[in-house]
């Protein structure tokens, strides 16, 4: 009997670890499309200039080459959305302050260090660390009932 429970035990272990490395992996992939979504174009710049096609030789004056810009595809554009919805999930049930709970899991997205997150929050690198394991736990509990993970990885 206790061995069926070890088994049934290291499953259920598994499979929050793998569902937590599956949600950090979608608000860091977020983080990364959102460097590739455009930005918003000031309102008095003139849109003609981006239907024009101009084409320099190098001895003119003025040749330049043209940068390289990359956008985000549809499917990260589409996991960007839904990882903005994950964090909506983020409210008064799982922490006392739900705002600056959503902006340490997306810092953390980013790739700040946890000793710039604690200089941040003005807490010790590893307070801000189990806080951020314990929101991101709290949250895989609250989505389990609403979002299934798998259908996620079935679209790759």
């Amino acid at each position: 009997m206790d061995n069926i429970q070890a088994i049934n035990l290291k499953r259920y272990i598994e499979r929050d670890i793998l569902t937590l490395s599956y949600l950090s992996n979608l608000f860091d992939d977020a983080a990364r499309t959102e460097r590739f979504i455009a930005k918003p174009k000031h309102p008095g710049a003139p849109s003609m200039y981006d239907l024009l096609v101009t084409s320099y030789e190098k001895k003119d004056i003025g040749y330049y080459k043209r940068e390289l810009k990359f956008r985000a595809t549809p499917q990260q554009i589409s996991r960007w959305e839904l990882a903005i919805e994950v964090l909506m999930y983020i409210d008064n049930s799982i922490t006392d302050n739900p705002i600056e709970a959503r902006e340490l899991i997306w810092m953390r997205a980013k790739k700040y260090k946890w000793t710039e997150l604690a200089r941040h929050f003005g807490s010790h690198r590893v307070t801000i660390k189990n806080r951020y394991m314990t929101i991101l736990s709290k949250l895989v509990d609250v989505l389990k009932s609403k979002i299934k993970f798998d259908i996620i990885d079935r679209n790759h």
